[in-house]
């Protein structure tokens, strides 16, 4: 059973480390960035950050810590730290969805990564408990 959990896990952020090393590459190679028209049916508040954000180079910096964490995601020696660098990512992209975009589908798209990432960290567990308190037991 524990070891079908780990492989279960470590499948899940393979796939997980694969799909954000695509979104930091979309971020930066595949898709240009969004800036959007005035008369466009998405919330003011959402377009002028995304332009913001955009014009800023900001959304590149989120794009290589994507990619960095993705390939850390997928080395499993590295998955710990992989997992360390994308929370924080995910989270303000999950929260911006949340008390900015107000489309639903958003939060569905943002929360599956999410919640994916907080498996993939909580099933270590015993390693960052070592880290933080400095024993094992």
């Amino acid at each position: 059973m524990k070891k079908t959990i780990h492989y279960l896990v470590a499948g899940l952020a393979i796939i997980l480390g694969a799909f954000f090393v695509y979104k930091g590459l979309d971020k930066h190679f595949l898709s240009e960035c969004k800036v959007y028209e005035p008369d466009s049916p998405l919330p003011l508040n959402y377009r002028n950050l995304i332009t913001a954000l955009c014009t800023s180079g900001f959304t590149k910096v989120v794009g290589i810590l994507e990619i960095a964490s993705g390939i850390l995601l997928i080395i499993s020696r590295t998955r710990l730290l992989g997992s360390i660098i994308l929370l924080p990512v995910i989270i303000t992209i999950f929260l911006f969805h949340l008390l900015i975009d107000n489309r639903p589908h958003e939060l569905v798209e943002t929360g599956i990564p999410l919640f994916v990432a907080i498996v993939v960290f909580a099933s270590y567990y015993d390693v960052w408990k070592v880290i933080l308190t400095g024993r094992k037991n």
